[in-house]
């Protein structure tokens, strides 16, 4: 079944919206631990959550919804990391915003904020990294 999202045809959004659940999940648990037992200001364990959820994400997106080995990993990857890290500033950006100025959780702070990066991300992945699977 394909989906239209602004006049594109996306058949693999469902699966690429679950696979960010999971990696978002990663990213999330691992900002909560970073905070509450090890004592990190949260914008530090913020970014370094994000980087093991860009692990999880791109490995998932690779084999399972893009299915897309054309390209050896390294290139697939670098591209992957680049679009997540342009992710990843916009996500800190929110996080700030609504920590300092509507003053939510920063765990609050960080789901609101993963849920604004997702079409992003998704457009990005599908135009750039896996622009050649099937």
């Amino acid at each position: 079944m394909d989906m239209q999202i602004a006049g594109y045809t996306h058949s693999r959004i469902i699966p690429f919206f679950f696979i960010g659940i999971l990696s978002s999940l990663v990213d999330i648990g691992l900002m909560t631990c970073c905070i509450t037992y090890l004592g990190i200001w949260y914008q530090y364990a913020a970014a370094c959550s994000y980087c093991s959820g860009i692990v999880v994400s791109y490995t998932a997106n690779r084999y399972i919804t893009f299915q897309d080995a054309t390209r050896t990993n390294a290139i697939q990857f670098a591209t992957f990391a680049a679009i997540s890290v342009s992710c990843l500033i916009v996500n800190l950006g929110i996080v700030w915003l609504v920590v300092t100025y509507l003053a939510l959780t920063p765990i609050m702070a960080k789901i609101f904020a993963t849920s604004c990066a997702f079409l992003w991300n998704y457009h990005g992945q599908s135009r750039f990294t896996f622009r050649t699977a099937g």
